[in-house]
């Protein structure tokens, strides 16, 4: 797998932590994530854990959120689908002259806490990205 497709499976992955649900509470999420698979480099399957800050306004609309960022980063719209307090979504990606498919799943386990597991890959093999996130508190000013 490219380098590039790599990084697009990655940069998905980190996109599902900015995108909560109205039930989540805006401020610092801290989340921590491994990759798995066939087609996971040397490094990538170590946990890393990153934290970020989101606004009341990227939390209003989970849908919409996943939608802006796939776009801007060369996907197709998603077809998604809330099922309780998990929502499902597919898409394709270009990644180069590859066309990656990527599905994936939220799942709110209160306003403090979530979990995602994101798979990305061709028929030759892919990976798939597992998350897990907690809300810590306010962002910082």
């Amino acid at each position: 797998m490219k380098k590039t497709s790599i990084t697009l499976a990655f940069a998905l992955a980190v996109l599902s932590g900015p995108a909560l649900a109205a039930d989540l509470k805006p401020g610092k999420w801290e989340v921590k994530q491994r990759a798995v698979g066939d087609q996971v480099p040397p490094g990538m399957d170590q946990e890393k854990t990153r934290t970020r800050c989101v606004t009341a306004k990227e939390a209003e609309d989970i849908e919409k959120t996943l939608r802006q960022n796939w776009l801007r980063n060369g996907c197709k719209s998603p077809e998604t689908e809330w099922d309780g307090d998990t929502l499902e979504w597919s898409t394709q990606c270009q990644a180069g002259e590859r066309t990656l498919d990527s599905s994936g799943t939220m799942t709110v386990k209160d306003d403090e806490h979530y979990t995602t597991e994101i798979t990305t890959g061709t028929p030759q093999g892919g990976m798939t990205i597992k998350a897990e996130a907690r809300w810590t508190g306010p962002c910082d000013s």
